[in-house]
């Protein structure tokens, strides 16, 4: 019985090594016509490794209130809003997530507003850069904005902040995930 162990233990052994020397025979052969291929194609000029891939911008347009119950957690009501959905697209050539960039207004109730805006010091500021693809920025007006900090840090969870400003009744927003 002992004896039997034995040479079904020496046998396993010698698979085992016989597998993992297949694969890595399989794995330098593979690279090495890999090399080939790329040097041969780049000899004729149909490669260019220096080359830069550019992404693809996607935008797409928010319909359900998802990312102010995720993102906006210090929101208790609003009445409206019109958000977008930002990502680079890189095709087949894209490794890991994609990290979302999302931007645009929240219509809050004439309560929430006033709620917001007695419960935090607001900074009157300048309007940053409002780039947005598809939502309908018409309603915006000229300010006075306000931002504040304390507010982005108690409310807005979860991302990073490019900025949220306020005018009273609308939070105009840019935040990107992390």
């Amino acid at each position: 019985m002992k004896r039997t162990n034995i040479v079904l233990k020496g046998i396993a052994v010698a698979l085992v090594f016989a597998a993992s020397a297949s694969m890595l025979s399989s794995c330098a052969r593979s690279r090495g016509s890999r090399d080939r291929s790329d040097r041969d194609a780049t000899d004729l000029g149909a490669i260019d490794p220096g080359a830069q891939r550019e992404a693809k911008i996607v935008i797409n347009p928010v319909k359900t209130d998802k990312v102010i119950e995720r993102y906006f957690t210090g929101i208790k009501e609003f009445d409206d809003f019109d958000i977008e959905e930002v990502y680079a697209d890189w095709g087949g050539f894209s490794i890991g997530p994609t990290e979302y960039e999302y931007r645009g207004i929240i219509y809050l109730t004439e309560d929430e507003a006033e709620r917001l805006m007695a419960a935090y010091e607001w900074e009157e500021t300048d309007a940053p850069e409002f780039e947005f693809g598809e939502v309908d920025d018409s309603s915006l007006g000229k300010g006075p904005w306000y931002s504040c900090k304390q507010f982005e840090k108690d409310c807005i969870t979860m991302v990073n902040v490019n900025y949220a400003v306020f005018d009273g009744e609308k939070l105009v927003f840019d935040i990107h995930q992390t």
